[in-house]
């Protein structure tokens, strides 16, 4: 086992630092193409694993985004969402002041003080018109407050996993303690769109509400002008989730795209948004347009195919108490498969690593658990398949008597019981010469009268 542990230490150590190029070719491959956005984060929603990234963990400013996390707190702590929610006066006189003291123009839905609303209508006007006042509504019902709302909002993210980020308010307005990482965008929306309701909502394009309490009747259209159809940006394949733009966090987009079977989501953050020797906006989303690109590239480079085939014959164990076989053949008791690059070279990048005991004792049955093998591709670990006996193998019934007559002579009990009997035998025979010799000392001849 010791020579076994170190042959596999040294696999590890030789795939980890003399095949880097080989490793990056397993999955880890560059675009060829020219990417605009600071952060990316491409995952593979089947195979849950990273499939490209860069700059996934730089701080950066979520802008919109962060209403996925305020969609997920309202969707959470909202049994129906046809619940009545009101616009408070004071959201709508911050967000008016705010606008004034700026100079700026922010997105809002449209809404009116002491208006009420559904709860899923304020989600809708949050993802799809990234309505600000309907954002700052949620958080005032479900956090009782903007403060406790933003707690709540930090606790979730890490509860999630999302330990690089700090959310400062609902709405993604600009602040530069908020931040967060392409990454951990990344897991908060793959939370997201598993719960019910949400990818609804995410993919809406174009949504009615109303008449309210005020008789008000509000219509919102998605952001996301990639998945509308007729536009000139329309990307037939992507669903979702969300846009986030400000000047200072540039172009952010994260979405869902779907082709041939295959599923991934993608994080771009900090695309160019304002051309710094102008200082106007730049003509092109660079967000929408390294989506489109990225997602062409993963999905005409990437697929998953087969690394191992069920019933395969790959390995063999010393066998016991059979005296006519040496060795149990195994076989793998599945089929396994990974996303990779569709030109991979699967024969020479792939290693494997067993993991089964040092032998195995007859009777075997075909198709009974003997192990694992470890599957590496180019130094990844991409998973491990089940190795089952390939045969059904008897016990020597010879072989099976000396093997429990072994046993019993190795045991703890029957060693004790043999050197108790020696220590009797010792004991018996030293206690017999010594009656001898004291029988000799006690003789005395008789003398004749």
């Amino acid at each position: 086992m010791k020579k076994a542990f170190t042959l596999t230490l040294a696999i590890l150590l030789l795939l980890a630092f003399a095949q880097p190029a080989l490793a990056q070719q397993a999955l880890g491959r560059e675009p060829s193409m020219q990417i605009h956005s600071q952060a990316v984060y491409l995952f593979s929603l089947d195979e849950e694993i990273v499939v490209y990234q860069r700059s996934a963990d730089t701080p950066l400013q979520p802008a919109s985004l962060v209403k996925i996390m305020t969609a997920i707190l309202a969707i959470e702590n909202t049994p129906d969402l046809r619940t009545l929610v009101t616009y408070p006066a004071y959201v709508q006189n911050y967000l008016f002041e705010y606008q004034r003291r700026y100079g700026v123009s922010i997105s809002l839905a449209g809404m009116r003080a002491g208006e009420q609303l559904p709860m899923g209508a304020l989600v809708h006007a949050s993802m799809m018109q990234s309505g600000n006042e309907a954002a700052m509504t949620i958080a005032d019902h479900i956090g009782g407050s903007q403060e406790g709302f933003v707690e709540m909002m930090n606790t979730r993210a890490r509860e999630l996993g999302a330990m690089n980020t700090n959310f400062t308010n609902a709405t993604g307005l600009p602040d530069p303690e908020m931040v967060t990482t392409a990454r951990d965008m990344g897991i908060i929306t793959r939370h997201a769109i598993g719960l019910p309701g949400f990818m609804d909502i995410a993919t809406t394009v174009s949504y009615t509400a109303g008449p309210t309490n005020l008789g008000s009747i509000l219509e919102w259209g998605t952001t996301i002008t990639m998945q509308v159809p007729g536009n000139s940006l329309f990307y037939p394949y992507l669903s979702g989730v969300k846009t986030g733009t400000t000047p200072q966090a540039g172009r952010n987009f994260i979405s869902t795209a779907s082709r041939d079977g295959f599923s991934y989501l993608l994080v771009v953050m900090n695309a160019p948004f304002i051309n710094p020797e102008t200082g106007a906006q730049f003509p092109a989303n660079y967000a929408f347009v390294d989506t489109r690109n990225i997602y062409d590239w993963v999905f005409g480079t990437f697929s998953v195919m087969p690394l191992i085939e069920r019933g395969r014959r790959i390995h063999e164990v010393p066998l016991r108490l059979n005296s006519s076989q040496d060795f149990l053949p195994l076989e793998t008791g599945e089929r396994f498969s990974a996303l990779m690059a569709r030109d991979t070279d699967q024969g020479g990048g792939l290693t494997m690593i067993f993991e089964v005991p040092d032998w195995v004792d007859a009777p075997v049955r075909r198709g009974e658990h003997i192990g694992y093998v470890r599957l590496l591709l180019y130094g990844r670990e991409v998973g491990q398949v089940e190795l089952l006996a390939a045969e059904t193998i008897s016990a020597s019934h010879h072989l099976v008597l000396l093997d429990r007559a072994g046993e019993i002579m190795g045991s703890f009990w029957f060693r004790f019981g043999v050197i108790f009997a020696v220590l009797l035998i010792v004991a018996y025979a030293a206690l017999m010469i010594a009656r001898n010799k004291n029988r000799r000392r006690g003789y005395r001849p008789r003398r004749r009268i």
